[in-house]
């Protein structure tokens, strides 16, 4: 993508350039397709796919050991051993209930989102579009993602406290009818689910791994979590690796990932979830003036940290709330 356009409840636009600030802004995939070819390449390298399988359990010794997962294949059950279990399952993982670690979510960190891909709509630049406001999304915001130029992800997250049930995906609704450039798309998919923007959580136990939203490795303000996921999963594939070679799959042994992921993404994760906090005790008349000072302004980083340097930079009253966040 080129570039990204933050729009203020007022219409006010902030657009945040590669050419502008000197880096690259992200890409969008067809996820499906993306979901699909890492199955085949983890298949290729000898790991065994097994389609229709659905954990419903651990399987322990009668120390209370784990050592390995009960599953439903085609409804009929079976036993899976293994050393390790890693727990890959999403935002209300059941491995992580099970292996007793706390993945408790408060309501105001949970966005609850709603999704459709759009054809027939009217995408021309490679910009991905974000809408603010108490109105259209309360504690979240709308999104637009073109993936050509008459294809687009056009989706919205609200915070689970704000909420009630339906209310995503009718304000996401209301916003398709409103937008000219998507008001005559036509509906390819839709998704509905919870995505988790806390802090870290614990990661391991014996014989345990979570890894993804699981783990709440997702970005608090954005939501985003892919990228985060493909880090973290390759130190994950490292200390697994580690963990079979020594034949030690003791919670102790298993930290050097909890340690290394919290190294590489921890503290960005804490920084952008005070930013998601004080962001969520701006009123739309506050967004409306942050955006008005910010249309025009050079953004010398294309990140979260570089819009909090110019917050500070137009907007000298917010030192003492925003100056933390560029240490942290």
């Amino acid at each position: 993508m080129d570039g990204a356009r933050i729009y203020a409840p007022n219409g006010t636009m902030v657009k945040l350039s590669a050419e502008q600030a000197g880096n690259e802004t992200g890409y969008v995939i067809y996820r499906d397709v993306f979901d699909k070819e890492l199955a085949r390449k983890a298949m290729v390298a000898g790991a065994e796919y097994m389609m229709n399988t659905k954990a419903v359990g651990l399987i322990k010794d009668d120390n209370g050991g784990i050592k390995g997962v009960k599953a439903l294949h085609f409804d009929e059950e079976m036993e899976i051993e293994a050393d390790i279990v890693v727990g890959a399952d999403g935002v209300e993982s059941k491995v992580g209930k099970w292996a007793e670690i706390n993945t408790t979510l408060r309501p105001k960190d949970l966005e609850s989102c709603a999704q459709y891909t759009l054809a027939n709509v009217d995408c021309q630049d490679a910009y991905v579009d974000f809408f603010l406001g108490k109105e259209k999304a309360p504690g979240g915001y709308i999104w637009v993602f073109p993936k050509d130029n008459d294809t687009a992800n056009v989706g919205i997250g609200v915070l689970a406290n704000l909420s009630k049930p339906g209310m995503a995906k009718e304000l996401l609704d209301k916003f398709i009818a409103s937008d000219d450039r998507l008001k005559d798309g036509q509906p390819l998919r839709f998704l509905a689910g919870a995505v988790p923007v806390a802090r870290p959580i614990e990661t391991v136990r014996n014989n345990i791994m979570l890894v993804g939203d699981a783990a709440r490795q997702v970005d608090p303000i954005t939501g985003g979590g892919l990228t985060h996921s493909l880090e973290v999963g390759k130190i994950a594939g490292e200390v697994i690796g580690k963990a079979v070679e020594e034949q030690n799959f003791c919670r102790e042994f298993l930290m050097e990932y909890e340690r290394r992921w919290k190294k590489a993404i921890g503290k960005k994760m804490e920084r952008n979830y005070m930013v998601k906090e004080i962001m969520l005790s701006f009123d739309d008349k506050t967004l409306n003036m942050l955006a008005d000072s910010l249309k025009d302004y050079k953004f010398d980083e294309f990140s979260t940290r570089g819009l909090i340097k110019a917050l500070v930079t137009k907007h000298p009253t917010l030192l003492a709330r925003l100056v933390p966040l560029l240490r942290a």
